[in-house]
């Protein structure tokens, strides 16, 4: 299945607010900061998790998600998001809002954290309060009661393809005219319980987020706002083998963690739901003419940076055509076909 953007009707990108390990921010503050990296993250509890550190970033988050880890990971990322995104107070109807969140995992940590209350406490002693946060959709609605986001609100878990479909379903609202702007990506985090469940031989799991604003093009300019990448389209297909396009790319595979010659799982870990998305938000910086922090084949723990040859990618427009996949364990591929602009002076 292949759906595209009317001519008459292009949706952009326009902001990005992103959380890793290593730094919070939107796309360039995350990029700059992990550029400027010597180390891997610290593990904790066998993954690499968000340092507390980062939670002065977001004064104006609700009780509700500050309390709850994943609902902070997410509120982090929102308010970097809209905030690069041009996005002030009254832009939007918040009816006309949407919200799309791909987590592979969503409501687990919750279900973790209220299994352990009720064997501790007794189910007679467990607060009522806790029972919502181990539904699958408690962070995006969440979000959408600390921000009055009162459109469309949709949770997605598709495994590692999950932040990429949440992108494709925006598309979709946007396209069909349910929304004026839609956030979409992923979150995900890593308990020690869940961590030490999922990590494989060799698998270095990491917590984050990554969101983006989606809009219509005219939106997007009547606000002043600077799109990151044009969304052209997107595949679900059968899931096989990453395979190159069939002319010249910037080519991105979220469960290998490449974006062309660019690694990205030294920043992101294997963080089901995330990375995709962050594949997404790597492939901007790429083709922006941004060197991407690579790993070293040779030394898992160090981080270098190579740039990524674009001479032969580039569309007469100027821009950049970029295809990211990210595929589930048996099932389908989800492909995003992007059109970035690219900088004159790479």
């Amino acid at each position: 299945m292949t759906v595209r953007t009317p001519l008459n009707q292009p949706i952009v990108l326009t902001g990005c607010g992103w959380v890793t390990p290593l730094a919070a921010g939107t796309l360039d503050d995350v990029l700059a900061c992990l550029r400027q990296a010597v180390s891997a993250p610290v593990l904790v509890h066998g993954c690499w998790t968000v340092p507390e550190s980062l939670r002065d970033q977001g004064p104006e988050l609700s009780d509700e998600l500050t309390k709850d880890h994943g609902g902070w990971l997410a509120g982090l990322a929102f308010v970097h998001a809209r905030r690069a995104a041009a996005w002030r107070e009254g832009a939007f109807q918040p009816e006309r809002v949407g919200l799309v969140l791909g987590c592979a995992l969503a409501g687990q940590p919750g279900m973790i954290g209220f299994a352990r209350e009720v064997r501790q406490q007794t189910a007679r002693f467990v607060s009522p309060l806790h029972f919502p946060q181990t539904v699958g959709n408690y962070v995006a609605g969440a979000l959408a009661r600390g921000f009055h986001l009162r459109g469309p609100n949709l949770t997605l878990a598709s495994g590692e393809a999950s932040g990429l479909d949440a992108l494709a379903e925006a598309f979709e609202l946007l396209g069909a005219g349910l929304a004026d702007v839609v956030l979409a990506g992923a979150v995900a985090e890593c308990p020690p319980n869940l961590a030490s469940g999922l990590a494989g031989s060799g698998v270095v799991l990491s917590e984050g987020a990554c969101l983006f604003v989606l809009e219509r093009a005219e939106s997007a300019a009547a606000r002043g706002a600077v799109p990151l990448a044009t969304m052209a389209g997107y595949t679900r297909s059968p899931a096989t083998e990453f395979q190159a396009a069939l002319r010249p790319a910037l080519l991105s595979c979220a469960a290998r963690g490449r974006v062309g010659a660019v690694f990205i799982e030294q920043w992101v870990g294997r963080s089901p739901g995330t990375t995709g998305v962050a594949a997404v938000a790597a492939a901007i910086g790429a083709a922006r003419g941004q060197p991407v922090p690579v790993l070293d084949a040779a030394d898992p723990v160090s981080v270098s940076v190579r740039p990524v040859a674009l001479d032969d990618l580039r569309n007469d427009d100027g821009t950049v055509r970029a295809f990211v996949q990210a595929a589930t364990d048996g099932g389908h591929m989800t492909t995003l076909e992007l059109a970035i602009p690219a900088r004159t002076s790479m």
